[in-house]
């Protein structure tokens, strides 16, 4: 009997398997589909500590901080990232986007600089100057991204990302005629691609063309629902024509979802100041600064508040 006892406590002992790095990966990617940001991160540090030289858990632990709005451990996350895998382009590449995010340029650009010069593959290289030329965009180096553009669509003709770009930049440098050709051109690669339909709608606005650009700015939003920046560049154009009404109703949803967009702010004073409402006008005219506008786009608000804030 004793015997017996034995073998049935050992028959019911309970047995436990240690889980590997990338189930627990797995196990993070549930959770972050779920929605429980802060489950998925503790997961991926199991991941980590189980396999600390597996750069993309690194990588994807970052990213869930900046989704988290936690940008100063992300941060760190990146740096540590990059001390450990000091070789690999596209641990600095993530980190210059960040950068660029806080807008931190030049150390965005000491990264590129670093992450181009580890590039061994043709798509990395091409890559990562995609990705330059935004940042190089946001600080109006319009020849400079189109520079960087231009070696990227060499490398790949159909490109979203680099055909979006070279349409948005190419009024800036003076070759008007080569915007619509590369942004139709996004279309015909992917006709769902509502980014570039947006900037088509861009065009018909510099152009003066207010309806076709309500146009395309509908179809980008028949597209991506509540798109702030859509909202935003309709809203302008509502107002061309005479829709304070629309205009306001636009600006002001595309305001809630994205209130860090400083165009949307000028966008408004404009409206502000179509309806007499210079106070108004005028406050949204130093948020607009407050966000960067002058950094981004260049002197215009500062020019409209002198011309309308006396």
């Amino acid at each position: 009997m004793k015997h017996l006892l034995i073998i049935l406590f050992i028959g019911v002992a309970p047995f436990s398997f240690a889980q590997t790095a990338e189930e627990y990966f797995d196990m993070g990617e549930i959770a972050y589909g779920k929605g429980d940001l802060k489950t998925a991160v503790k997961h991926l540090d199991k991941a980590i500590s189980l396999a600390p030289t597996n750069m993309d858990y690194y990588l994807a632990k970052a990213s869930l901080l900046l989704e988290m709005q936690d940008y100063g451990k992300a941060l760190e996350m990146y740096n540590t990232t990059i001390e450990l895998f000091p070789t690999n382009p596209y641990a600095r590449d993530a980190r210059a986007r960040l950068l660029v995010s806080a807008r931190e340029y030049e150390l965005a650009s000491d990264d590129y600089e670093v992450a181009l010069g580890l590039s061994t593959a043709d798509s990395t290289k091409y890559f990562l100057l995609t990705n330059r030329a935004t940042m190089k965009m946001a600080t109006r180096d319009f020849q400079g991204a189109y520079d960087d553009l231009i070696q990227s669509y060499a490398y790949d003709s159909t490109n979203l990302a680099t055909l979006t770009n070279l349409g948005a930049i190419c009024d800036e440098i003076n070759k008007p005629e080569e915007t619509l050709k590369y942004l139709l051109k996004a279309i015909e690669v992917d006709s769902t691609y509502y980014p570039a339909y947006g900037n088509i709608g861009f065009k018909y606005q510099e152009m003066g063309n207010y309806p076709k650009a309500i146009e395309y700015y509908n179809i980008v939003l028949e597209m991506s629902k509540d798109n702030p920046v859509a909202l935003s560049n309709r809203a302008y154009n509502r107002m061309q024509i005479g829709d304070l009404k629309g205009a306001m109703e636009d600006i002001n949803l595309s305001i809630k979802l994205y209130p860090e967009n400083s165009f949307a702010y000028k966008n408004r004073a404009l409206i502000y100041l179509k309806m007499d409402k210079k106070s108004k006008a005028c406050a949204d005219l130093d948020t607009a600064i407050e966000r960067g506008f002058t950094e981004m786009y260049g002197k215009e608000v500062e020019n409209l508040k002198k011309e309308h804030c006396k």
